[in-house]
């Protein structure tokens, strides 16, 4: 397969997983700041109303009546003054005093009024001054807390699209074919220069070191083995290059379901809702009908039919009838008995957690859009199937340099299909060695084809003698026969 192809097949999961972040993190962002902004536009819609209203309440105006006003008060203290004084000399300045004083009262009363009705005035104001003050705080309050969310918000984006951009440099540092056979350019610094053809093969070669090792955190991310995976990609240091933080949320919902609690499981619904839609996922469905059977395993069924009536009703899907029916039948029949019936039975037994898990684990992967199987495993079987024929699996005929033929990928390999050969190769049995013009095939009389290095090895370690190893017979070397293949 040529290098660029096998980059394109094999590297989708790399760029496409940020990218499925750095769009969630972005209409995240949208939604907080449309939200935020909308509680800004409340918080000035209500100032600008008050405003509007203030002519109702207008703060203490002084007119040309009320300077009046203040003036006779001034000169009726003033002659007060003088009166005053007189008296003090025995001088009366009055001929009616009964009139000067009712005038007095009257005058006393009226200044009281008027100065009740600029306190109401000067009260109203206050009023409003205090509202406004309060609604200016509520409108800096609001702007401060969008200041900030934008700041957090966009930071994450910024940071998500480092990460992409990351990938991209790591995907552009080795162009070309393997074993130096392309362009050779390194283009990791964002620049193009020509390397020697042995720097090539030394880049080219360190590049696919860690595109094996950012196989392996991945296959153990894939496989639920968190710790261990983000304990090597640290150690790597190839941790921007991995997706230990996408499956840390995934570790944290697989442990509460292994707890056998569903709060954090619902809230990740919650939070891709519309994803799961696209996939038309079961999910959410399977957490509902594990809460119900949970209320049902504890005695409280009215609590349990109340659960069915808000998150089983409203089901429209005809293929989820089926889950609510037996629901239904668990609450017919007691615990003890429910729990040998065949139907109820999957539904109580402990098992079924493990069954949420595989199946969170599956949308989870599907939502970010990566393969079913890891791309180690992916790897790992094309290269098994390339080299998987009959002989891997008879004992007489197994190779001890064959992969397929060792026990632990033979069992992985029992699935695929055998390799299409075109034209077959002859082997040595004993070293593995390809049977060609300088390890010429030799047939011993026991019938079987050996390598002629293999038996001359042999025959100088046993005195002139070779033993068969798959008939066990002992010939002299020169017994052994030159064969030719047409």
């Amino acid at each position: 397969m040529d290098f660029g192809n096998d980059v394109k097949c094999l590297e989708h999961s790399t760029l496409k997983v940020p990218y499925e972040v750095l769009n969630k993190r972005f209409r995240g962002t949208q939604k907080v700041l449309d939200r935020e902004a909308a509680y800004v536009a409340q918080a000035s819609h209500e100032l600008e109303k008050l405003l509007s209203s203030r002519t109702l309440t207008v703060p203490f105006e002084v007119s040309a009546s009320s300077s009046l006003d203040a003036a006779d008060e001034q000169a009726e203290e003033m002659c007060g003054d003088v009166k005053g004084k007189g008296q003090g000399t025995g001088i009366n300045f009055d001929s009616n005093d009964g009139d000067d004083s009712s005038e007095s009262n009257s005058n006393s009363i009226t200044d009281k009024s008027e100065s009740s009705d600029k306190e109401k005035k000067q009260k109203s104001t206050n009023i409003n001054g205090r509202e406004v003050s309060k609604l200016l705080g509520v409108i800096a309050d609001r702007l401060q807390s969008l200041k900030r969310k934008a700041d957090e918000s966009i930071s994450e984006e910024i940071e998500a699209a480092e990460m992409v951009r990351k990938r991209v440099q790591h995907l552009k540092c080795f162009n070309g074919k393997p074993n130096g056979q392309g362009s050779g350019h390194i283009t990791g610094t964002g620049t193009s220069q020509q390397l020697p053809h042995e720097e090539m093969i030394a880049a080219g070669a360190q590049w696919k070191k860690i595109r094996l090792n950012r196989m392996l955190v991945d296959h153990l991310l894939r496989e639920g083995m968190y710790d261990t995976a983000t304990l090597l990609a640290e150690t790597l240091n190839i941790k921007d290059l991995t997706n230990v933080e996408v499956f840390s949320a995934a570790k944290e919902v697989e442990e509460s379901l292994k707890n056998h609690e569903t709060q954090r499981m619902v809230l990740w619904c919650y939070e891709n809702k519309s994803k799961l839609r696209k996939i038309h996922s079961t999910l959410e469905l399977e957490i509902r009908v594990q809460e119900f059977v949970e209320l049902v395993r504890k005695g409280k069924r009215l609590d349990a039919v109340k659960h069915a009536r808000k998150y089983l009703a409203d089901t429209q899907d005809g293929s989820h009838i089926t889950a609510v029916k037996k629901c239904m039948g668990l609450l017919a029949f007691p615990i003890s008995s429910a729990a040998s019936i065949h139907p109820y039975y999957d539904l109580l037994c402990d098992d079924r957690w493990q069954e949420l898990i595989t199946h969170f684990r599956s949308d989870h992967a599907k939502i970010y859009q990566l393969s079913p199987t890891s791309v180690l495993g992916t790897v790992v079987q094309a290269g098994l199937a390339a080299l998987k024929t009959p002989n891997c699996y008879r004992t007489s005929t197994k190779n001890a340099n064959c992969p397929v033929c060792s026990d632990p990928l033979s069992t992985l390999a029992s699935v695929l299909p055998y390799a299409h050969c075109a034209h077959s190769q002859l082997v040595c049995a004993i070293s593995g060695d390809p049977l060609n013009e300088n390890n010429p095939p030799m047939v011993l009389p026991s019938g079987f084809v050996y390598g002629t290095k293999s038996l001359r090895e042999m025959a100088r370690t046993n005195s002139g003698k070779v033993i068969c190893p798959r008939s066990g017979q002992i010939f002299s070397h020169s017994e052994a026969e030159r064969v030719f293949v047409m």
